[in-house]
């Protein structure tokens, strides 16, 4: 399928969706698959954040990027973006490698939350999608065991 497919694709699915109500076309779905420490500075952390973009639907779905932010306990914890195009498969999944940054402040509040019995997070963003201004956002809260009681 060449790249004007895909888009001519997408373009037709949303008229469908936006016209008739014929088309169901569901929302991917981000979920958080990992986090990588690329580089520890004084004043700013970057890491890699993997996000795992499940597509519901029938068809492929080309992404060109997505921007994201990540709240811990509540509290903001990193932002990045990605230029990454990638094409989800129909009914199918693909993981998105995003570099983020923090900084100091953001690391001290978390290290100080540490010894609670979890850690809740929050990923949300948009991803950016040919034909559809403003891209398609996502949210997804989740819950992970603290650091202290991983190593227990």
């Amino acid at each position: 399928m060449t790249w004007l497919q895909r888009v001519v694709g997408v373009l037709v699915l949303s008229l469908l969706s936006a016209c008739s109500g014929i088309v169901n076309f569901e929302k991917p779905q981000v979920n958080l698959a990992g986090l990588e420490v690329l580089d520890l500075g004084l004043l700013e952390q970057k890491f890699v954040v993997s996000l795992r973009v499940t597509n519901p639907n029938d068809m492929a779905l080309p992404i060109d990027g997505l921007k994201m932010k990540l709240d811990v306990n509540g509290q903001p914890f990193a932002t990045g973006v990605s230029n990454q195009k990638v094409t989800l498969p129909r009914l199918g999944e693909a993981v998105v490698k995003v570099n983020v940054t923090t900084n100091l402040s953001n690391i001290w509040k978390q290290i100080k939350a540490i010894q609670s019995k979890s850690l809740a997070y929050t990923v949300s963003g948009q991803l950016f999608v040919p034909l559809v201004p403003g891209g398609i956002s996502f949210n997804r809260q989740g819950e992970l065991s603290s650091l202290g009681a991983a190593a227990k």
